[in-house]
C-alpha cells in the first residue's frame, strides 16, 4: 500500500474529527484514556489553520492523522531546551493499524525534524506499553514518565 502524508485542508475537518473519535473510543475500550471523547472541531480547525495537522491517505481515503508544531521549553514534558518539534495526536483507524503506517509517519516526521535542525519530542499514555515499545524500536529515546493531571505520560525524543 502506498501511504501519502499531506497537510490537512479545511475540507478534511469532518473526516479528521470522525477518525479521532473512532480511535479514541477504541482506546477507551482498552482502558487507555489519554484522549477525551468527543473531539472538538474548533481545536482541529485551529491546527488546520496553523498548518500543524497532516493526514495519511491510501488511494485518497484518510486512514490516519498526526500533528507537528514548534515547541520551546515545556515544563510539563520536562523539556529544558528551546527550538524543538512536538509530534502529537497520532491516530490511525483501527482497521489500518499494524500495517506500518505509524512507522511511515515517524520516518516522515524524522525527516522534517532533521531538515529543520530540531529535536523531535512526543509523548503517550504511560500505561500503553505496546506504544512505548513501538516508539523505542522506531528510534526514539525514552526520557521518562511524568505525572499529568490524572494520569502519567511517557516522553520520548529523537535528536
Amino acid at each position: 500500500m502506498l501511504y501519502e502524508p499531506r497537510l490537512a485542508v479545511r475540507d478534511d475537518v469532518n473526516t479528521i474529527v470522525e477518525l479521532l473519535n473512532k480511535v479514541t473510543l477504541s482506546l477507551h475500550q482498552k482502558n487507555i484514556n489519554q484522549w477525551t471523547y468527543p473531539w472538538n472541531f474548533k481545536e482541529i480547525n485551529m491546527d488546520i489553520e496553523n498548518k500543524n495537522i497532516y493526514v495519511i491517505t491510501i488511494a485518497k481515503l484518510i486512514v490516519g492523522t498526526f500533528s507537528i508544531k514548534d515547541m520551546d521549553i515545556n515544563a510539563v514534558l520536562h523539556i529544558s531546551e528551546p527550538n524543538n518539534l512536538y509530534l502529537y495526536r497520532i491516530a490511525i483507524l483501527p482497521e489500518y493499524q499494524g500495517k506500518n503506517i505509524g512507522l511511515e509517519i515517524i520516518n516522515y516526521v524524522f525527516k522534517i525534524s532533521k531538515n529543520r535542525g530540531k529535536i523531535l519530542y512526543l509523548d503517550c499514555y504511560a500505561g500503553n506499553v505496546k506504544l512505548k515499545d513501538f516508539y523505542s524500536r522506531s528510534g526514539f529515546d525514552f526520557c521518562g514518565d511524568f505525572p499529568e493531571e490524572d494520569y502519567v505520560v511517557s516522553v520520548f525524543r529523537f535528536a
